[in-house]
Order: structure tokens, then sequence, then C-alpha cells
């Protein structure tokens, strides 16, 4: 899972986004062939009749995009957007191929919030009058729409016709896409490639992140090193490099450095100097086999190592002393060369009396003098007895002066640092973030250094980071973390900013830390009478069984049963779409109980006063707000003595239903349809 405060490190770099997605709407074409208004007048004002309208209409559109809703309000404000074209053409139009100022095809809804899939759309044409104001009157058609449409999806074609040949017909087209770097469901994941300090990656289809090659970690912003870089021991900038921690060396950074001066050693970890075989000492320059490189033993001797430099020669039985150097025969073998004397000792041992310019047991060796210029590279020759001395000069040693003194074999550089010959001495070149003449001072890299926000400077080896107090990232702390930046609030939730968190205010219906639970609005069986309750963004929906309505089915639509009002009976009956037209309502009156006494003789009265009488609409207007396709009317029964029913025959709300008077005639009940 990726590290949310890495996240918003890279987000506080990025520019602002306006929008995550669009809805994208395309009129298609549409045809009003009569030129008439959704009145049936025609659109130069000409009154409606069968004649052709004189002039075609100036058409132009607005479309409502707006949150789902159950029952569509075209009044209510368009949340998601509301945009009105220019004039586009007359009766007929073949939007496409349009080229009108103002106007582009298709028409973009864009949107900043989590796509929540469903909508509600409402496409209207007008007919323009230059005023300032819409009104009814210039209504051409309107089209309601409630729907789903999944983002990335293709193009959803629609079509609606109104009436007859003739009428208008309108097509259009609608889709649902993501801006760029927005992916998800609803554009709510934001992956915008990069390769810089903060990550080097590019975005797969679903908006994950893709590191590019070399890189890993939860932004890509770790470099992989060199294949078999030691994880402990050394570390990498970038892909494919392998940089040694100090005491470490190697191209994979997995061999020790040895203590400085090592002669015969070898290391397990930084700065040791573990003894080869044969070798000791605090450097290994102590040679432990001093049998094999010096050969003391003399005349056939067998030579013993004894540990420490030490030895014992076991001599043949001719020879004798530490080194076998003694014979114990006479003079006879002529051991002494070069014209030595040999002379018995008092002990028996044969002792060699070398001439001048000779010595050694055997006199073997010629003694050099200062007259034989012994010293080489300059060295002064000093007289000491038979032999001499040499003063060497400086760089030079040995008793001849014949070896080079290297000033840097005693290790004295520190951490890791090159030593170099430097004239008569010697010179330190230091590693990175050290110095001192022999880098024995680590640079603190903190100096001057000032981490905002609470932070604190960390010493790295050449080099410093800041460690950031908890909601700052940067190089010194300077950025607040914007958990809102990644639009965490689905479904239209507000995101507010916390320190290093943040807080979605939900629309109603939504809850939960990111606004992603759908609050079941049925948990609490709303339903009553046996209906089936069916969730809704926000509210819920009432599948009723037969015989019940209303938003909980707590409205009977079954016939009732008669029972008493005012003292006379009354009755119901439920009136749907198929049965409608031409039906006589009777006795829909209010009661004729005094203190109304012109209803006595209705036939008498006044046509006014019998239309004050109450004629009980208000079950009609409930279920109409439930169902158009049901309405409802109640009355209270009475006798009016000789009503006359033409009187009071009346027309209701144009539709075709009338009412009739007929309490003074038999039967006494009244019947609603």
């Amino acid at each position: 899972m990726r590290a949310p405060a890495v996240l918003i490190a890279l987000l506080g770099f990025l520019p602002q986004v306006l929008t995550s997605g669009s809805f994208e709407l395309r009129i298609k074409s549409f045809t009003n062939s009569l030129g008439r208004l959704s009145s049936g007048q025609c659109c130069d004002g000409s009154s409606n009749s069968d004649a052709p309208c004189l002039a075609p209409c100036r058409t132009k559109f607005r479309v409502c995009l707006k949150i789902y809703q159950a029952n569509i309000d075209t009044t209510s404000p368009c949340t998601f957007g509301d945009i009105t074209t220019p004039v586009l053409g007359g009766n007929s139009l073949d939007v496409p191929n349009l080229h009108v100022e103002g106007f582009s095809n298709p028409i973009v809804f864009p949107f900043d919030f989590t796509w929540p899939g469903t909508f509600t759309l409402i496409v209207e044409a007008w007919h323009d009058t230059n005023e300032t104001s819409r009104s009814d009157d210039t209504l051409i058609a309107r089209m309601t729409k409630q729907s789903v449409a999944d983002v990335g999806g293709p193009w959803i074609e629609e079509e609606q016709r109104w009436g007859g040949p003739g009428a208008a017909h309108l097509r259009l087209s609608y889709r649902v896409t993501c801006a760029a770097h927005y992916y998800g469901a609803g554009c709510e994941v934001l992956c915008r490639p990069r390769d810089d300090a903060f990550g080097h990656y590019t975005c797969s289809p679903a908006g994950e992140i893709v590191c590019k090659a070399g890189w890993t970690g939860d932004y890509c912003s770790k470099p992989r090193c060199l294949p078999g870089c030691d994880a402990e021991h050394g570390h990498c900038l970038k892909p494919d490099e392998c940089i040694c921690h100090s005491g470490w060396v190697g191209e994979l950074c997995d061999q020790c450095e040895r203590h400085p001066g090592c002669v015969h050693g070898t290391c397990s970890r930084p700065w040791d100097c573990i003894c080869e075989e044969g070798w000791g000492g605090l450097f290994c320059n102590q040679d432990l086999n001093y049998c094999t490189n010096h050969r003391p033993c003399r005349n056939g001797g067998t030579c013993h190592n004894t540990g420490q430099g030490s030895y014992t020669c076991m001599c043949p039985p001719e020879y004798t002393g530490p080194d076998c150097e003694k014979s114990l025969h006479s003079c006879a073998v002529r051991p002494c060369l070069n014209g030595g004397a040999c002379v018995p000792d008092e002990g028996g041992e044969l002792a060699c009396a070398c001439p001048q310019g000779y010595e050694g047991a055997r006199c073997e060796t010629r003694r050099l003098t200062c007259s034989d210029q012994p010293c080489r590279n300059g060295g002064i020759c000093e007289p000491r007895g038979a032999g001499y001395v040499c003063v060497c000069p400086v760089g030079y040693a040995g008793t001849d002066c014949a070896l080079e003194a290297d000033p840097c074999a005693a290790g004295p550089c520190r951490n890791g640092a090159t030593c170099t010959r430097a004239g008569d001495g010697f010179k330190c070149t230091c590693r990175p973030g050290f110095r001192g003449n022999r880098c024995e001072i680590d640079i603190d890299d903190c100096a001057g250094i000032m981490c905002e926000h609470g932070g604190t400077c960390v010493d790295l080896v050449n080099g410093q980071r800041c460690q950031c107090a908890p909601g700052f990232v940067g190089p010194r702390c300077e950025t607040r973390v914007d958990l809102c930046l990644a639009k965490p609030c689905a479904n239209g939730g507000e995101c507010l900013i916390l320190d290093n968190d943040y807080e979605c205010r939900c629309r109603p219906g939504f809850a939960g830390k990111d606004c992603s639970i759908d609050i079941d609005e049925c948990s609490s069986s709303p339903c009553r009478n046996g209906g089936t309750c069916r969730d809704r963004v926000d509210g819920y929906h009432c599948a009723c069984p037969a015989g019940w309505g209303g938003k909980a089915c707590t409205v009977s639509l079954a016939e009732l049963a008669s029972r008493q009002a005012g003292g006379h009976l009354r009755r119901a009956r439920a009136q749907n779409a198929a049965n409608a037209g031409g039906h006589v309502i009777r006795n829909t009156w209010g009661k004729c109980d005094a203190p109304a006494p012109e209803c006595q003789n209705a036939h008498n009265a006044a046509a006014e006063e019998c239309k004050r009488k109450t004629l009980n609409t208000e079950s009609a207007r409930l279920l109409a707000a439930l169902d158009p396709r049901l309405s409802r009317l109640s009355a209270d029964s009475a006798y009016c003595a000789n009503s006359d029913t033409s009187l009071v025959k009346r027309a209701l709300e144009g539709g075709g239903v009338y009412v009739l008077d007929d309490h003074c005639l038999p039967p006494t009940y009244a019947t609603q349809v």
C-alpha cells in the first residue's frame, strides 16, 4: 500500500488541477416541421389552428445536468451545470454541420468531484424572443431523463418524439470522460507521471504508479543499486551504482578495509589486521616462519620454528652452535676461508683468525670500509672501528641507504583517506565529508542548515537531511501536507484540510471517512402494508402491493367500505388512465347541511352559489404526486330537494371529467370515479 505522506510530498509540487472529468452531450439533430410551440401555437405568435405557421421558430437549447432525482423537478437548481446555447437555426437543425459563434458541439460540463454514475438530464428547446428571461409560453419541447453513465464508456444514444407527424423530434448522445491524469470509476484517482527527485514513474490505465526501470519504492524514488551491492555496507543515488560506506571497498562494497600499515594480514570488519599463517605482530610484519624465510641454520643443520621470530637448529654431528656454525673437527678440515687461520680454543672449538678485510665465522665475508664507498643514494660513510656506518639522507634507510623510506607505510591517514608522498613527508587526500591533515575530522553538514516547521537536521557522511515533523514534507520541511489534493471524498463530499489528515463532509445519504458508504434508508422498514423498500440516494422508494399507494404504502387505493359521513353514507373508487375519459362524477359537492340553506333549493340558487360548495380534492392531489396515472375525489352526500342538475354541471380542470350534483336524486350515496 502506498504511503500517504509520500503521496502528499509528490502532490504538493503539482500544479492546481481544475477538473477531474467532464460530461459531454452532443446534439445530433432536431426537427420541428410544423414550427409550433409545446402549447400548439405558432412561434410567430399566430393562434392555434391547422393553418401552416408563417415564420419559423428561432430555436435554441438549454441543457440542465443535476444530481439523480427520483421525481424530476425541472425548476430546481442544476447542481452539475446549466448551459444555454445561442440561437442555432429554425425549425429543423442538422447540428453537427452547424457553425454558430459561441456554440461548440459536444456541450461540455466539467466536474471536480467523484462522478456518482447516476444523474438527471433535462434538455429543452426554446423559441428565442430576445427577452432576457424565459417563459413557458416560448417552450418548444422538453426532454427529461434519469440515467446512469459509466466513466470511459461509449456514446449513449437517446431519441425522443413529441406528438404525431411533423411534431418535434430530438436526437442526442452523451458520455462521461476523465480529464488528463485522472483515472478510476469516478475520475477520483490522480496519477501524473514524473521523473525527478520525488519519483520516477508512469501511470497504468487504472491510475496505478508504474516505476521506471531501475527505481523502486512506494513512489519510485528509491534507486535499485548494482545487483549484489551489499545492502548494509553500500548504497546508491542512482540505478546500477554501489557507493561504499567508510571502511568497505570493492565493486559490491563487500570487502572490508585492512588497518593502515597491515602487511601480511586480512580483515573480517573494517580496520582489522588478522595475520596470515606464519606472520604476527600488530601489523602482521613479524615473521613466524623464520626458518623458511631466513634459513639461519648452517652446515646442514635442520631449522625448527619456535614462534614469534625464534627458531632452533638441529646440527649434524660434526657441528654445534645456535646456527650449527661451530665445527667439532680439527683444523685439518681447513674451515677458514680467504686466508684465515684456524685456531682451536681452550674448549676444543675451532675458530678462524681472519686477515684484514674479512670477517665471519669462516672469514667468508669481505669487510667493507668507507674506501669501498658502500653508502648508496648519497649516504655519508663514517668509519666505525673496523667497519663503517652510513648516514642516510631523508627518504632512504638501510645499512647501505639502499631502501627507499615510505612515509605512508605507517598508515597516517584516517577514515579511508588516500596517502601519497609529498616532498619529505606525506599528504592525505580525504574522502567527501572529512577534513584535517590526517582526515580525522567529520565535517558537520548541518551547519547553517535550517529545517522549517520543527524539522530536525540529521548529519550524514558528505550530506544531511531534514527529519520533518508530521504534516510537513520537502527538502527543508517547507511544504504542509494537503491530503485534499487527492480528492479522497467520494459522491460529491466536501474535503476539509486538517493537520496531517482530512475530513469529508458528506452529502445527504452518504457516510464514512470518504463518503463512500450509501446510507440504507430502508433499514428502518418505512414501507407499510407489505410494501417492498428499495434504497436510493438520500431516500427510499416503496413498491406497494395492489390496493396501496403513497410514499410509505399508507394510502388505500382499493375500493373502500361504505362508512358514515355527517349522517349520510359515502363510498369511493380509484380511477386510472384506462377508465378516466368521459366519466361523470356524481355527488361531489360539499354537504348540504345547515348553515347552507341556499342549497336546500339548489334549482333556485344562483350557479355561483353552488360553485362555492366545497369540492374535496385533497386525496386527488396526494395521489397525483405519487403516480400521475391515478386520481381520486371524495365528497359527502346530503339531500337537496328538487336540485336542478343542469345548473351545477361543471367541467373539472378541462380534463373531460364532469361533476354532477345528484344529491337530491336516488341513490343517496356519493360515488367517486
